[in-house]
């Protein structure tokens, strides 16, 4: 996408309200200056990193001044290899990682931009792919991913390769200057599997953080001198992680609990964590790591006693996102709580944050807000909905519309309330564009509005306020998301297929394959099944498969 093309969203970064720049709520006159005055208390406690080996976990903690020391030395390093300001580089990181979250900040200094990595995810193949879209030259990287980068490298125009391990020796001779950043600088690249499998980089600009922070700040009602307490388990290579570690480095007195990802100690962790508590402790999750818990409870393998993690996630604010959030697992939080989650919805195009349970609900008036959904019927169809909250004015809206296919009947007309459409939303978080794809980009902006959520909802008006509570129904596309993990169904069959093709020497003219998703382990679809058929030529593989 061409720069003029890129301006035609730069206007809209304002706020819904009154049309003021998003940029008038914030006292910093460039992202720079934020991110600067945040980390001006070198003595600040800012940071906690966990690597878990034999079960046990060690800690190493830094705080604000060793954290931009690092970050200084990591965008040298960066500059003296060749990197400038705009520069794309793959972040290749086999887990959360310190020096994940150290280059990000060191790219604010230069001004160049992280791709993503999908470590869950991503093969040889698909990385290479991610290369070629974004034009990355550089590439990031941690022990574990470095016998995969000679590969990467020999397949795509990579110029450097850069283990980010060296910058614990890496002296900065000082050779580096801050960039110059404005609101409507990418910031950021995140890939997302979208509907097709193929992945699209989702370019996200500083001012769409900024919104992301400002939309947070006024959620949970927070001062300047509100001591936050960030809990991150879920992997950085989403823009779920992305956008908490991005507000705690631009907020003063902000600290992280960074682990290299989900696991039994988690909740060992957090216990300690609470403990620790100041003003707020904020722990994202999915959904099934309730489910872990209770995994965990009934083979009676919990790290510490279950009291102390029922106490932990009393004084804990758990975002829920990413899956439904059904009666099973609202009785499994209370249970363990005394308190009902906060559900967030969202997705990587608008940096997150779109919607979430109001906070202004008692609990008694949450859980009938939460039942609504459950018991819903529509011109006398049974529907089943599940919570997602409202939107966040000044800074987001949403509507649900019949239909978003310019060529329907009812496109664009809104819903009536309790009647099912699509969910759309506007607002000064939404992306600039998909990297190298101004077709998609344009086909998901309609009538001022992003359309690319595709996600099917109501609403329905809360008995206590009178307000717009929503509800989602179901995904128009195919992805699955499991543990915080998102894979498309055409991805799962394109990996599987190449299985039968490789290993059972079939051809591809002689089966069928297709990837359905279920709900079996959970309430959320995050299983699925899978159907080979197979052709007369190969019907002597069926006792090998």
């Amino acid at each position: 996408m061409t720069k003029d093309n890129m301006d035609m969203f730069k206007d809209e970064l304002r706020l819904l309200s009154t049309g003021m720049p998003v940029t008038s709520l914030s006292s910093c006159a460039s992202p720079q200056e934020e991110y600067q005055s945040a980390f001006e208390d070198r003595e600040q406690p800012f940071l906690e990193y966990y690597s878990f080996a034999d079960r046990q976990a060690k800690k190493r903690a830094l705080t604000r001044g060793e954290f931009w020391e690092l970050a200084g030395s990591g965008a040298a390093y960066l500059l003296n290899n060749g990197v400038a300001k705009g520069g794309r580089i793959l972040h290749c990181f086999s887990q959360n990682t310190l020096y994940d979250a150290i280059f990000r900040l060191a790219s604010v200094m230069l001004g160049c931009v992280p791709v993503t990595v999908n470590w869950q995810a991503d093969d040889n193949e698909r990385i290479v792919t991610k290369a070629k879209i974004t034009g990355a030259r550089f590439i990031i990287f941690d022990e574990e991913f470095a016998p995969r980068i000679e590969e990467i490298k020999s397949r795509a125009r990579i110029k450097s390769a850069l283990e980010a391990e060296k910058l614990e020796s890496y002296k900065s001779d000082g050779s580096w200057r801050p960039a110059e950043l404005r609101q409507d600088d990418e910031k950021i690249v995140i890939f997302t599997s979208g509907t097709t499998g193929e992945p699209k980089g989702v370019s996200l600009s500083y001012g769409n953080y900024l919104a992301n922070r400002l939309t947070f700040e006024h959620y949970f009602d927070v001062s300047e001198t509100t001591r936050l307490d960030i809990f991150l388990a879920n992997p950085l290579h989403h823009t779920n992680s992305t956008a908490f570690l991005d507000w705690s480095m631009r907020r003063s007195g902000t600290r992280i609990y960074l682990l290299p990802r989900y696991a039994t100690l988690y909740w060992k962790i957090l216990v300690d964590a609470a403990k620790r508590k100041r003003d707020l402790l904020i722990a994202p999750m999915v959904s099934r790591h309730v489910d872990f818990l209770e995994e965990l409870r009934n083979r009676s393998e919990l790290p510490v006693p279950l009291d102390e993690i029922k106490d932990a996630l009393s004084k804990t604010d758990m975002m829920i996102g990413s899956a439904p959030v059904g009666p099973t697992t609202i009785q499994r939080m209370l249970e363990y709580s005394n308190h009902l989650p906060i559900v967030r919805f969202g997705s990587t195009e608008t940096c997150l944050q779109v919607m979430a349970t109001p906070r202004s609900l008692s609990q008694g008036e949450l859980r009938k807000a939460f039942e609504a959904g459950w018991s819903h019927s529509y011109n006398d169809e049974t529907i089943v909905g599940y919570y997602i909250g409202r939107d966040h004015s000044p800074f987001t809206r949403v509507k649900a519309v019949r239909a978003i296919d310019p060529a329907h009947k009812d496109y664009f007309r809104t819903c009536d309330t309790g009647e099912p459409g699509y969910l759309v939303t506007q607002g000064p978080n939404i992306m600039s564009h998909y990297v190298g794809d101004a077709e998609a980009t344009k086909s998901v902006f309609q009538e001022g509005w992003y359309t690319g959520l595709r996600d099917v909802v109501f609403a329905l008006k809360n008995e206590a306020d009178g307000e717009l509570d929503y509800y989602w129904m179901t995904r128009d596309s195919a992805l699955l998301i499991r543990g915080g993990a998102n894979y498309s169904y055409d991805q799962i069959a394109d990996e599987l297929s190449k299985v039968l093709v490789e290993d059972f020497n079939l051809k591809k003219e002689q089966f069928r394959l297709a990837v359905i998703g279920m709900r079996v382990e959970s309430e959320h679809e995050d299983s699925c099944c899978v159907t080979i058929q197979l052709g007369q030529e190969a019907a002597d593989k069926r006792p090998q498969l």
